[in-house]
């Protein structure tokens, strides 16, 4: 039996940074340079980033990150951040993992209520100068999809910090850059993200609602719901349609049986049909775009979702958000659409 934890190493440090938008990083760089910072790497870096059901962790900038560079792999929280003056103090708390185990830990994450919410990818050129038990660092990234920034880092290893103290150091750090006249850019990363991702899929026109085009995995749980039901009549050679007479006419089939052992064995399925329902209760429809079967879709997916969805179209409209992906992506814009919806944005057609 393996064990995550083999040989893993965990290191807790206190946090405090500032995040500016980089137009100009040839200019940082050679300001840096001249200060004495040294080049400490250069790494593609992959972040996930995880919340809850309900988006406590986005709302009070709470992070649960799993990070991919290179080979390696490390799991990341930091807890709710105490912010002065746009900047942000947080103990961060890191654990080294073998990048094998990452399904497992995905598994992990969605079993105790934890699930995909962005992915950052980014370039990252990191320059580093010690100072006794602080460590000051200067990120300059390059985001995909989302643009040029850096991050002034002071990082403490000595848990007994003084808020006051910490302020100062990073003030003065920062102030080493005030000639190149930096933009501050106060979201984190995963909002940004978050944000572009808002924007690529939110409507042209007036929004009224939420498009599924889930096919891609409902059509498996099509196949798996017919299977159940030749299993139960006895008769593989039974056709879909033969099935579907016998359930509309037949009362004594027990779908209820099928949607038990959904509810128990599908996780992120039921998670992705809450998220629905919270869309619903915002004054969105729900729209799902399918060729699946009609008995499959009334007896399974509505009832599911306490007939959430209004109707269902076969083609995309454009006064609706157009959500689709694997049942991972759906979930995450799913929840992006919840963080982001504003009331206002409201416009019945």
């Amino acid at each position: 039996m393996s064990s995550f934890f083999v040989g893993e190493k965990m290191s807790k440090r206190i946090e405090t940074e500032k995040k500016y938008y980089c137009k100009n990083k040839t200019k940082l760089i050679i300001l840096a340079e001249f200060l004495g910072f040294k080049l400490l790497n250069e790494n593609k870096e992959v972040d996930e980033y995880f919340t809850d059901i309900n988006s406590e962790y986005i709302k009070n900038r709470t992070c649960l990150r799993i990070r991919k560079t290179n080979n390696d792999m490390e799991i990341t929280f930091k807890g709710k951040s105490k912010e002065f003056e746009s900047s942000f103090v947080k103990l961060e708390s890191n654990f080294e993992m073998d990048l094998n185990n990452y399904d497992s830990f995905i598994e992990l994450f969605s079993m105790i209520g934890y699930y995909s919410y962005t992915i950052v990818d980014k370039n990252r050129l990191t320059y580093e100068m010690k100072d006794n038990d602080y460590t000051y660092s200067i990120m300059i990234d390059d985001i995909k999809g989302v643009g040029g920034f850096v991050e002034f880092e002071l990082l403490c290893d000595n848990e007994n910090y003084n808020i006051d103290e910490l302020k100062n150091k990073l003030d003065k750090f920062v102030s080493l850059f005030k000639s190149l006249k930096l933009k501050e850019a106060l979201l984190p990363y995963r909002d940004f993200v978050a944000d572009k991702i808002y924007n690529d899929i939110k409507p042209k026109q007036n929004i009224k609602g939420v498009c599924l085009n889930i096919d891609n995995f409902l059509k498996k749980y099509e196949k798996d719901f017919y299977k159940y039901y030749k299993s139960l009549l006895k008769n593989n050679k039974i056709t879909d349609e033969v099935i579907d007479s016998i359930i509309e006419s037949d009362t004594s089939i027990k779908i209820s049986d099928y949607l038990d052992n959904l509810k128990v064995n599908d996780s992120n399925f039921m998670v992705m049909i809450e998220l629905l329902k919270k869309i619903n209760k915002l004054g969105l429809k729900t729209i799902l775009n399918t060729k699946c079967n009609k008995t499959f879709i009334e007896n399974v997916i509505f009832k599911l979702a306490d007939n959430t969805f209004e109707y269902i179209i076969d083609k995309n409209d454009n006064e609706y958000f157009n959500v689709k992906g694997d049942l991972k992506e759906v979930n995450s814009q799913l929840l992006i659409i919840l963080n982001n919806y504003k009331i206002k944005e409201i416009k019945n057609g």
